[in-house]
């Protein structure tokens, strides 16, 4: 099952979800726990918590987007999905957190 967002620009693979594991994490700490498989840096609190209202934080963390892609997708997700307008500056914090550690390269993508 797949479901596109911009057209080839973003594609969920709900099979792919639930299998993948996330390399390089000591096993446990409670702080990376409390991510899921997000990196642990400034704005993760505040990228999980909001995104994980809708969805799984690994729907994030399997995106390789742009800055501009991130953000076309946050007014996307209000327009199309009723998702809640982040204030400032939770909104910039969000976005400098995707486009740092989620951006075209994919650094951190969860490989099994």
């Amino acid at each position: 099952m797949r479901f596109g967002v911009f057209g080839a620009g973003l594609i969920v693979s709900a099979g792919i979800l639930a299998v993948q594991a996330v390399p390089g994490k000591a096993a446990g700490t409670d702080e990376d726990a409390e991510f899921g498989v997000l990196k642990v840096a400034e704005g993760v609190e505040e990228t999980y918590y909001t995104c994980t209202a809708c969805h799984s934080e690994r729907i994030v963390a399997q995106q390789g987007l742009s800055r501009a892609h991130w953000d076309e997708l946050m007014e996307w997700m209000v327009e199309e999905q009723g998702m809640n307008e982040i204030d400032e500056p939770d909104r910039t914090l969000i976005l400098d957190y995707l486009s740092e550690h989620y951006n075209e390269d994919r650094p951190n993508f969860p490989r099994r």
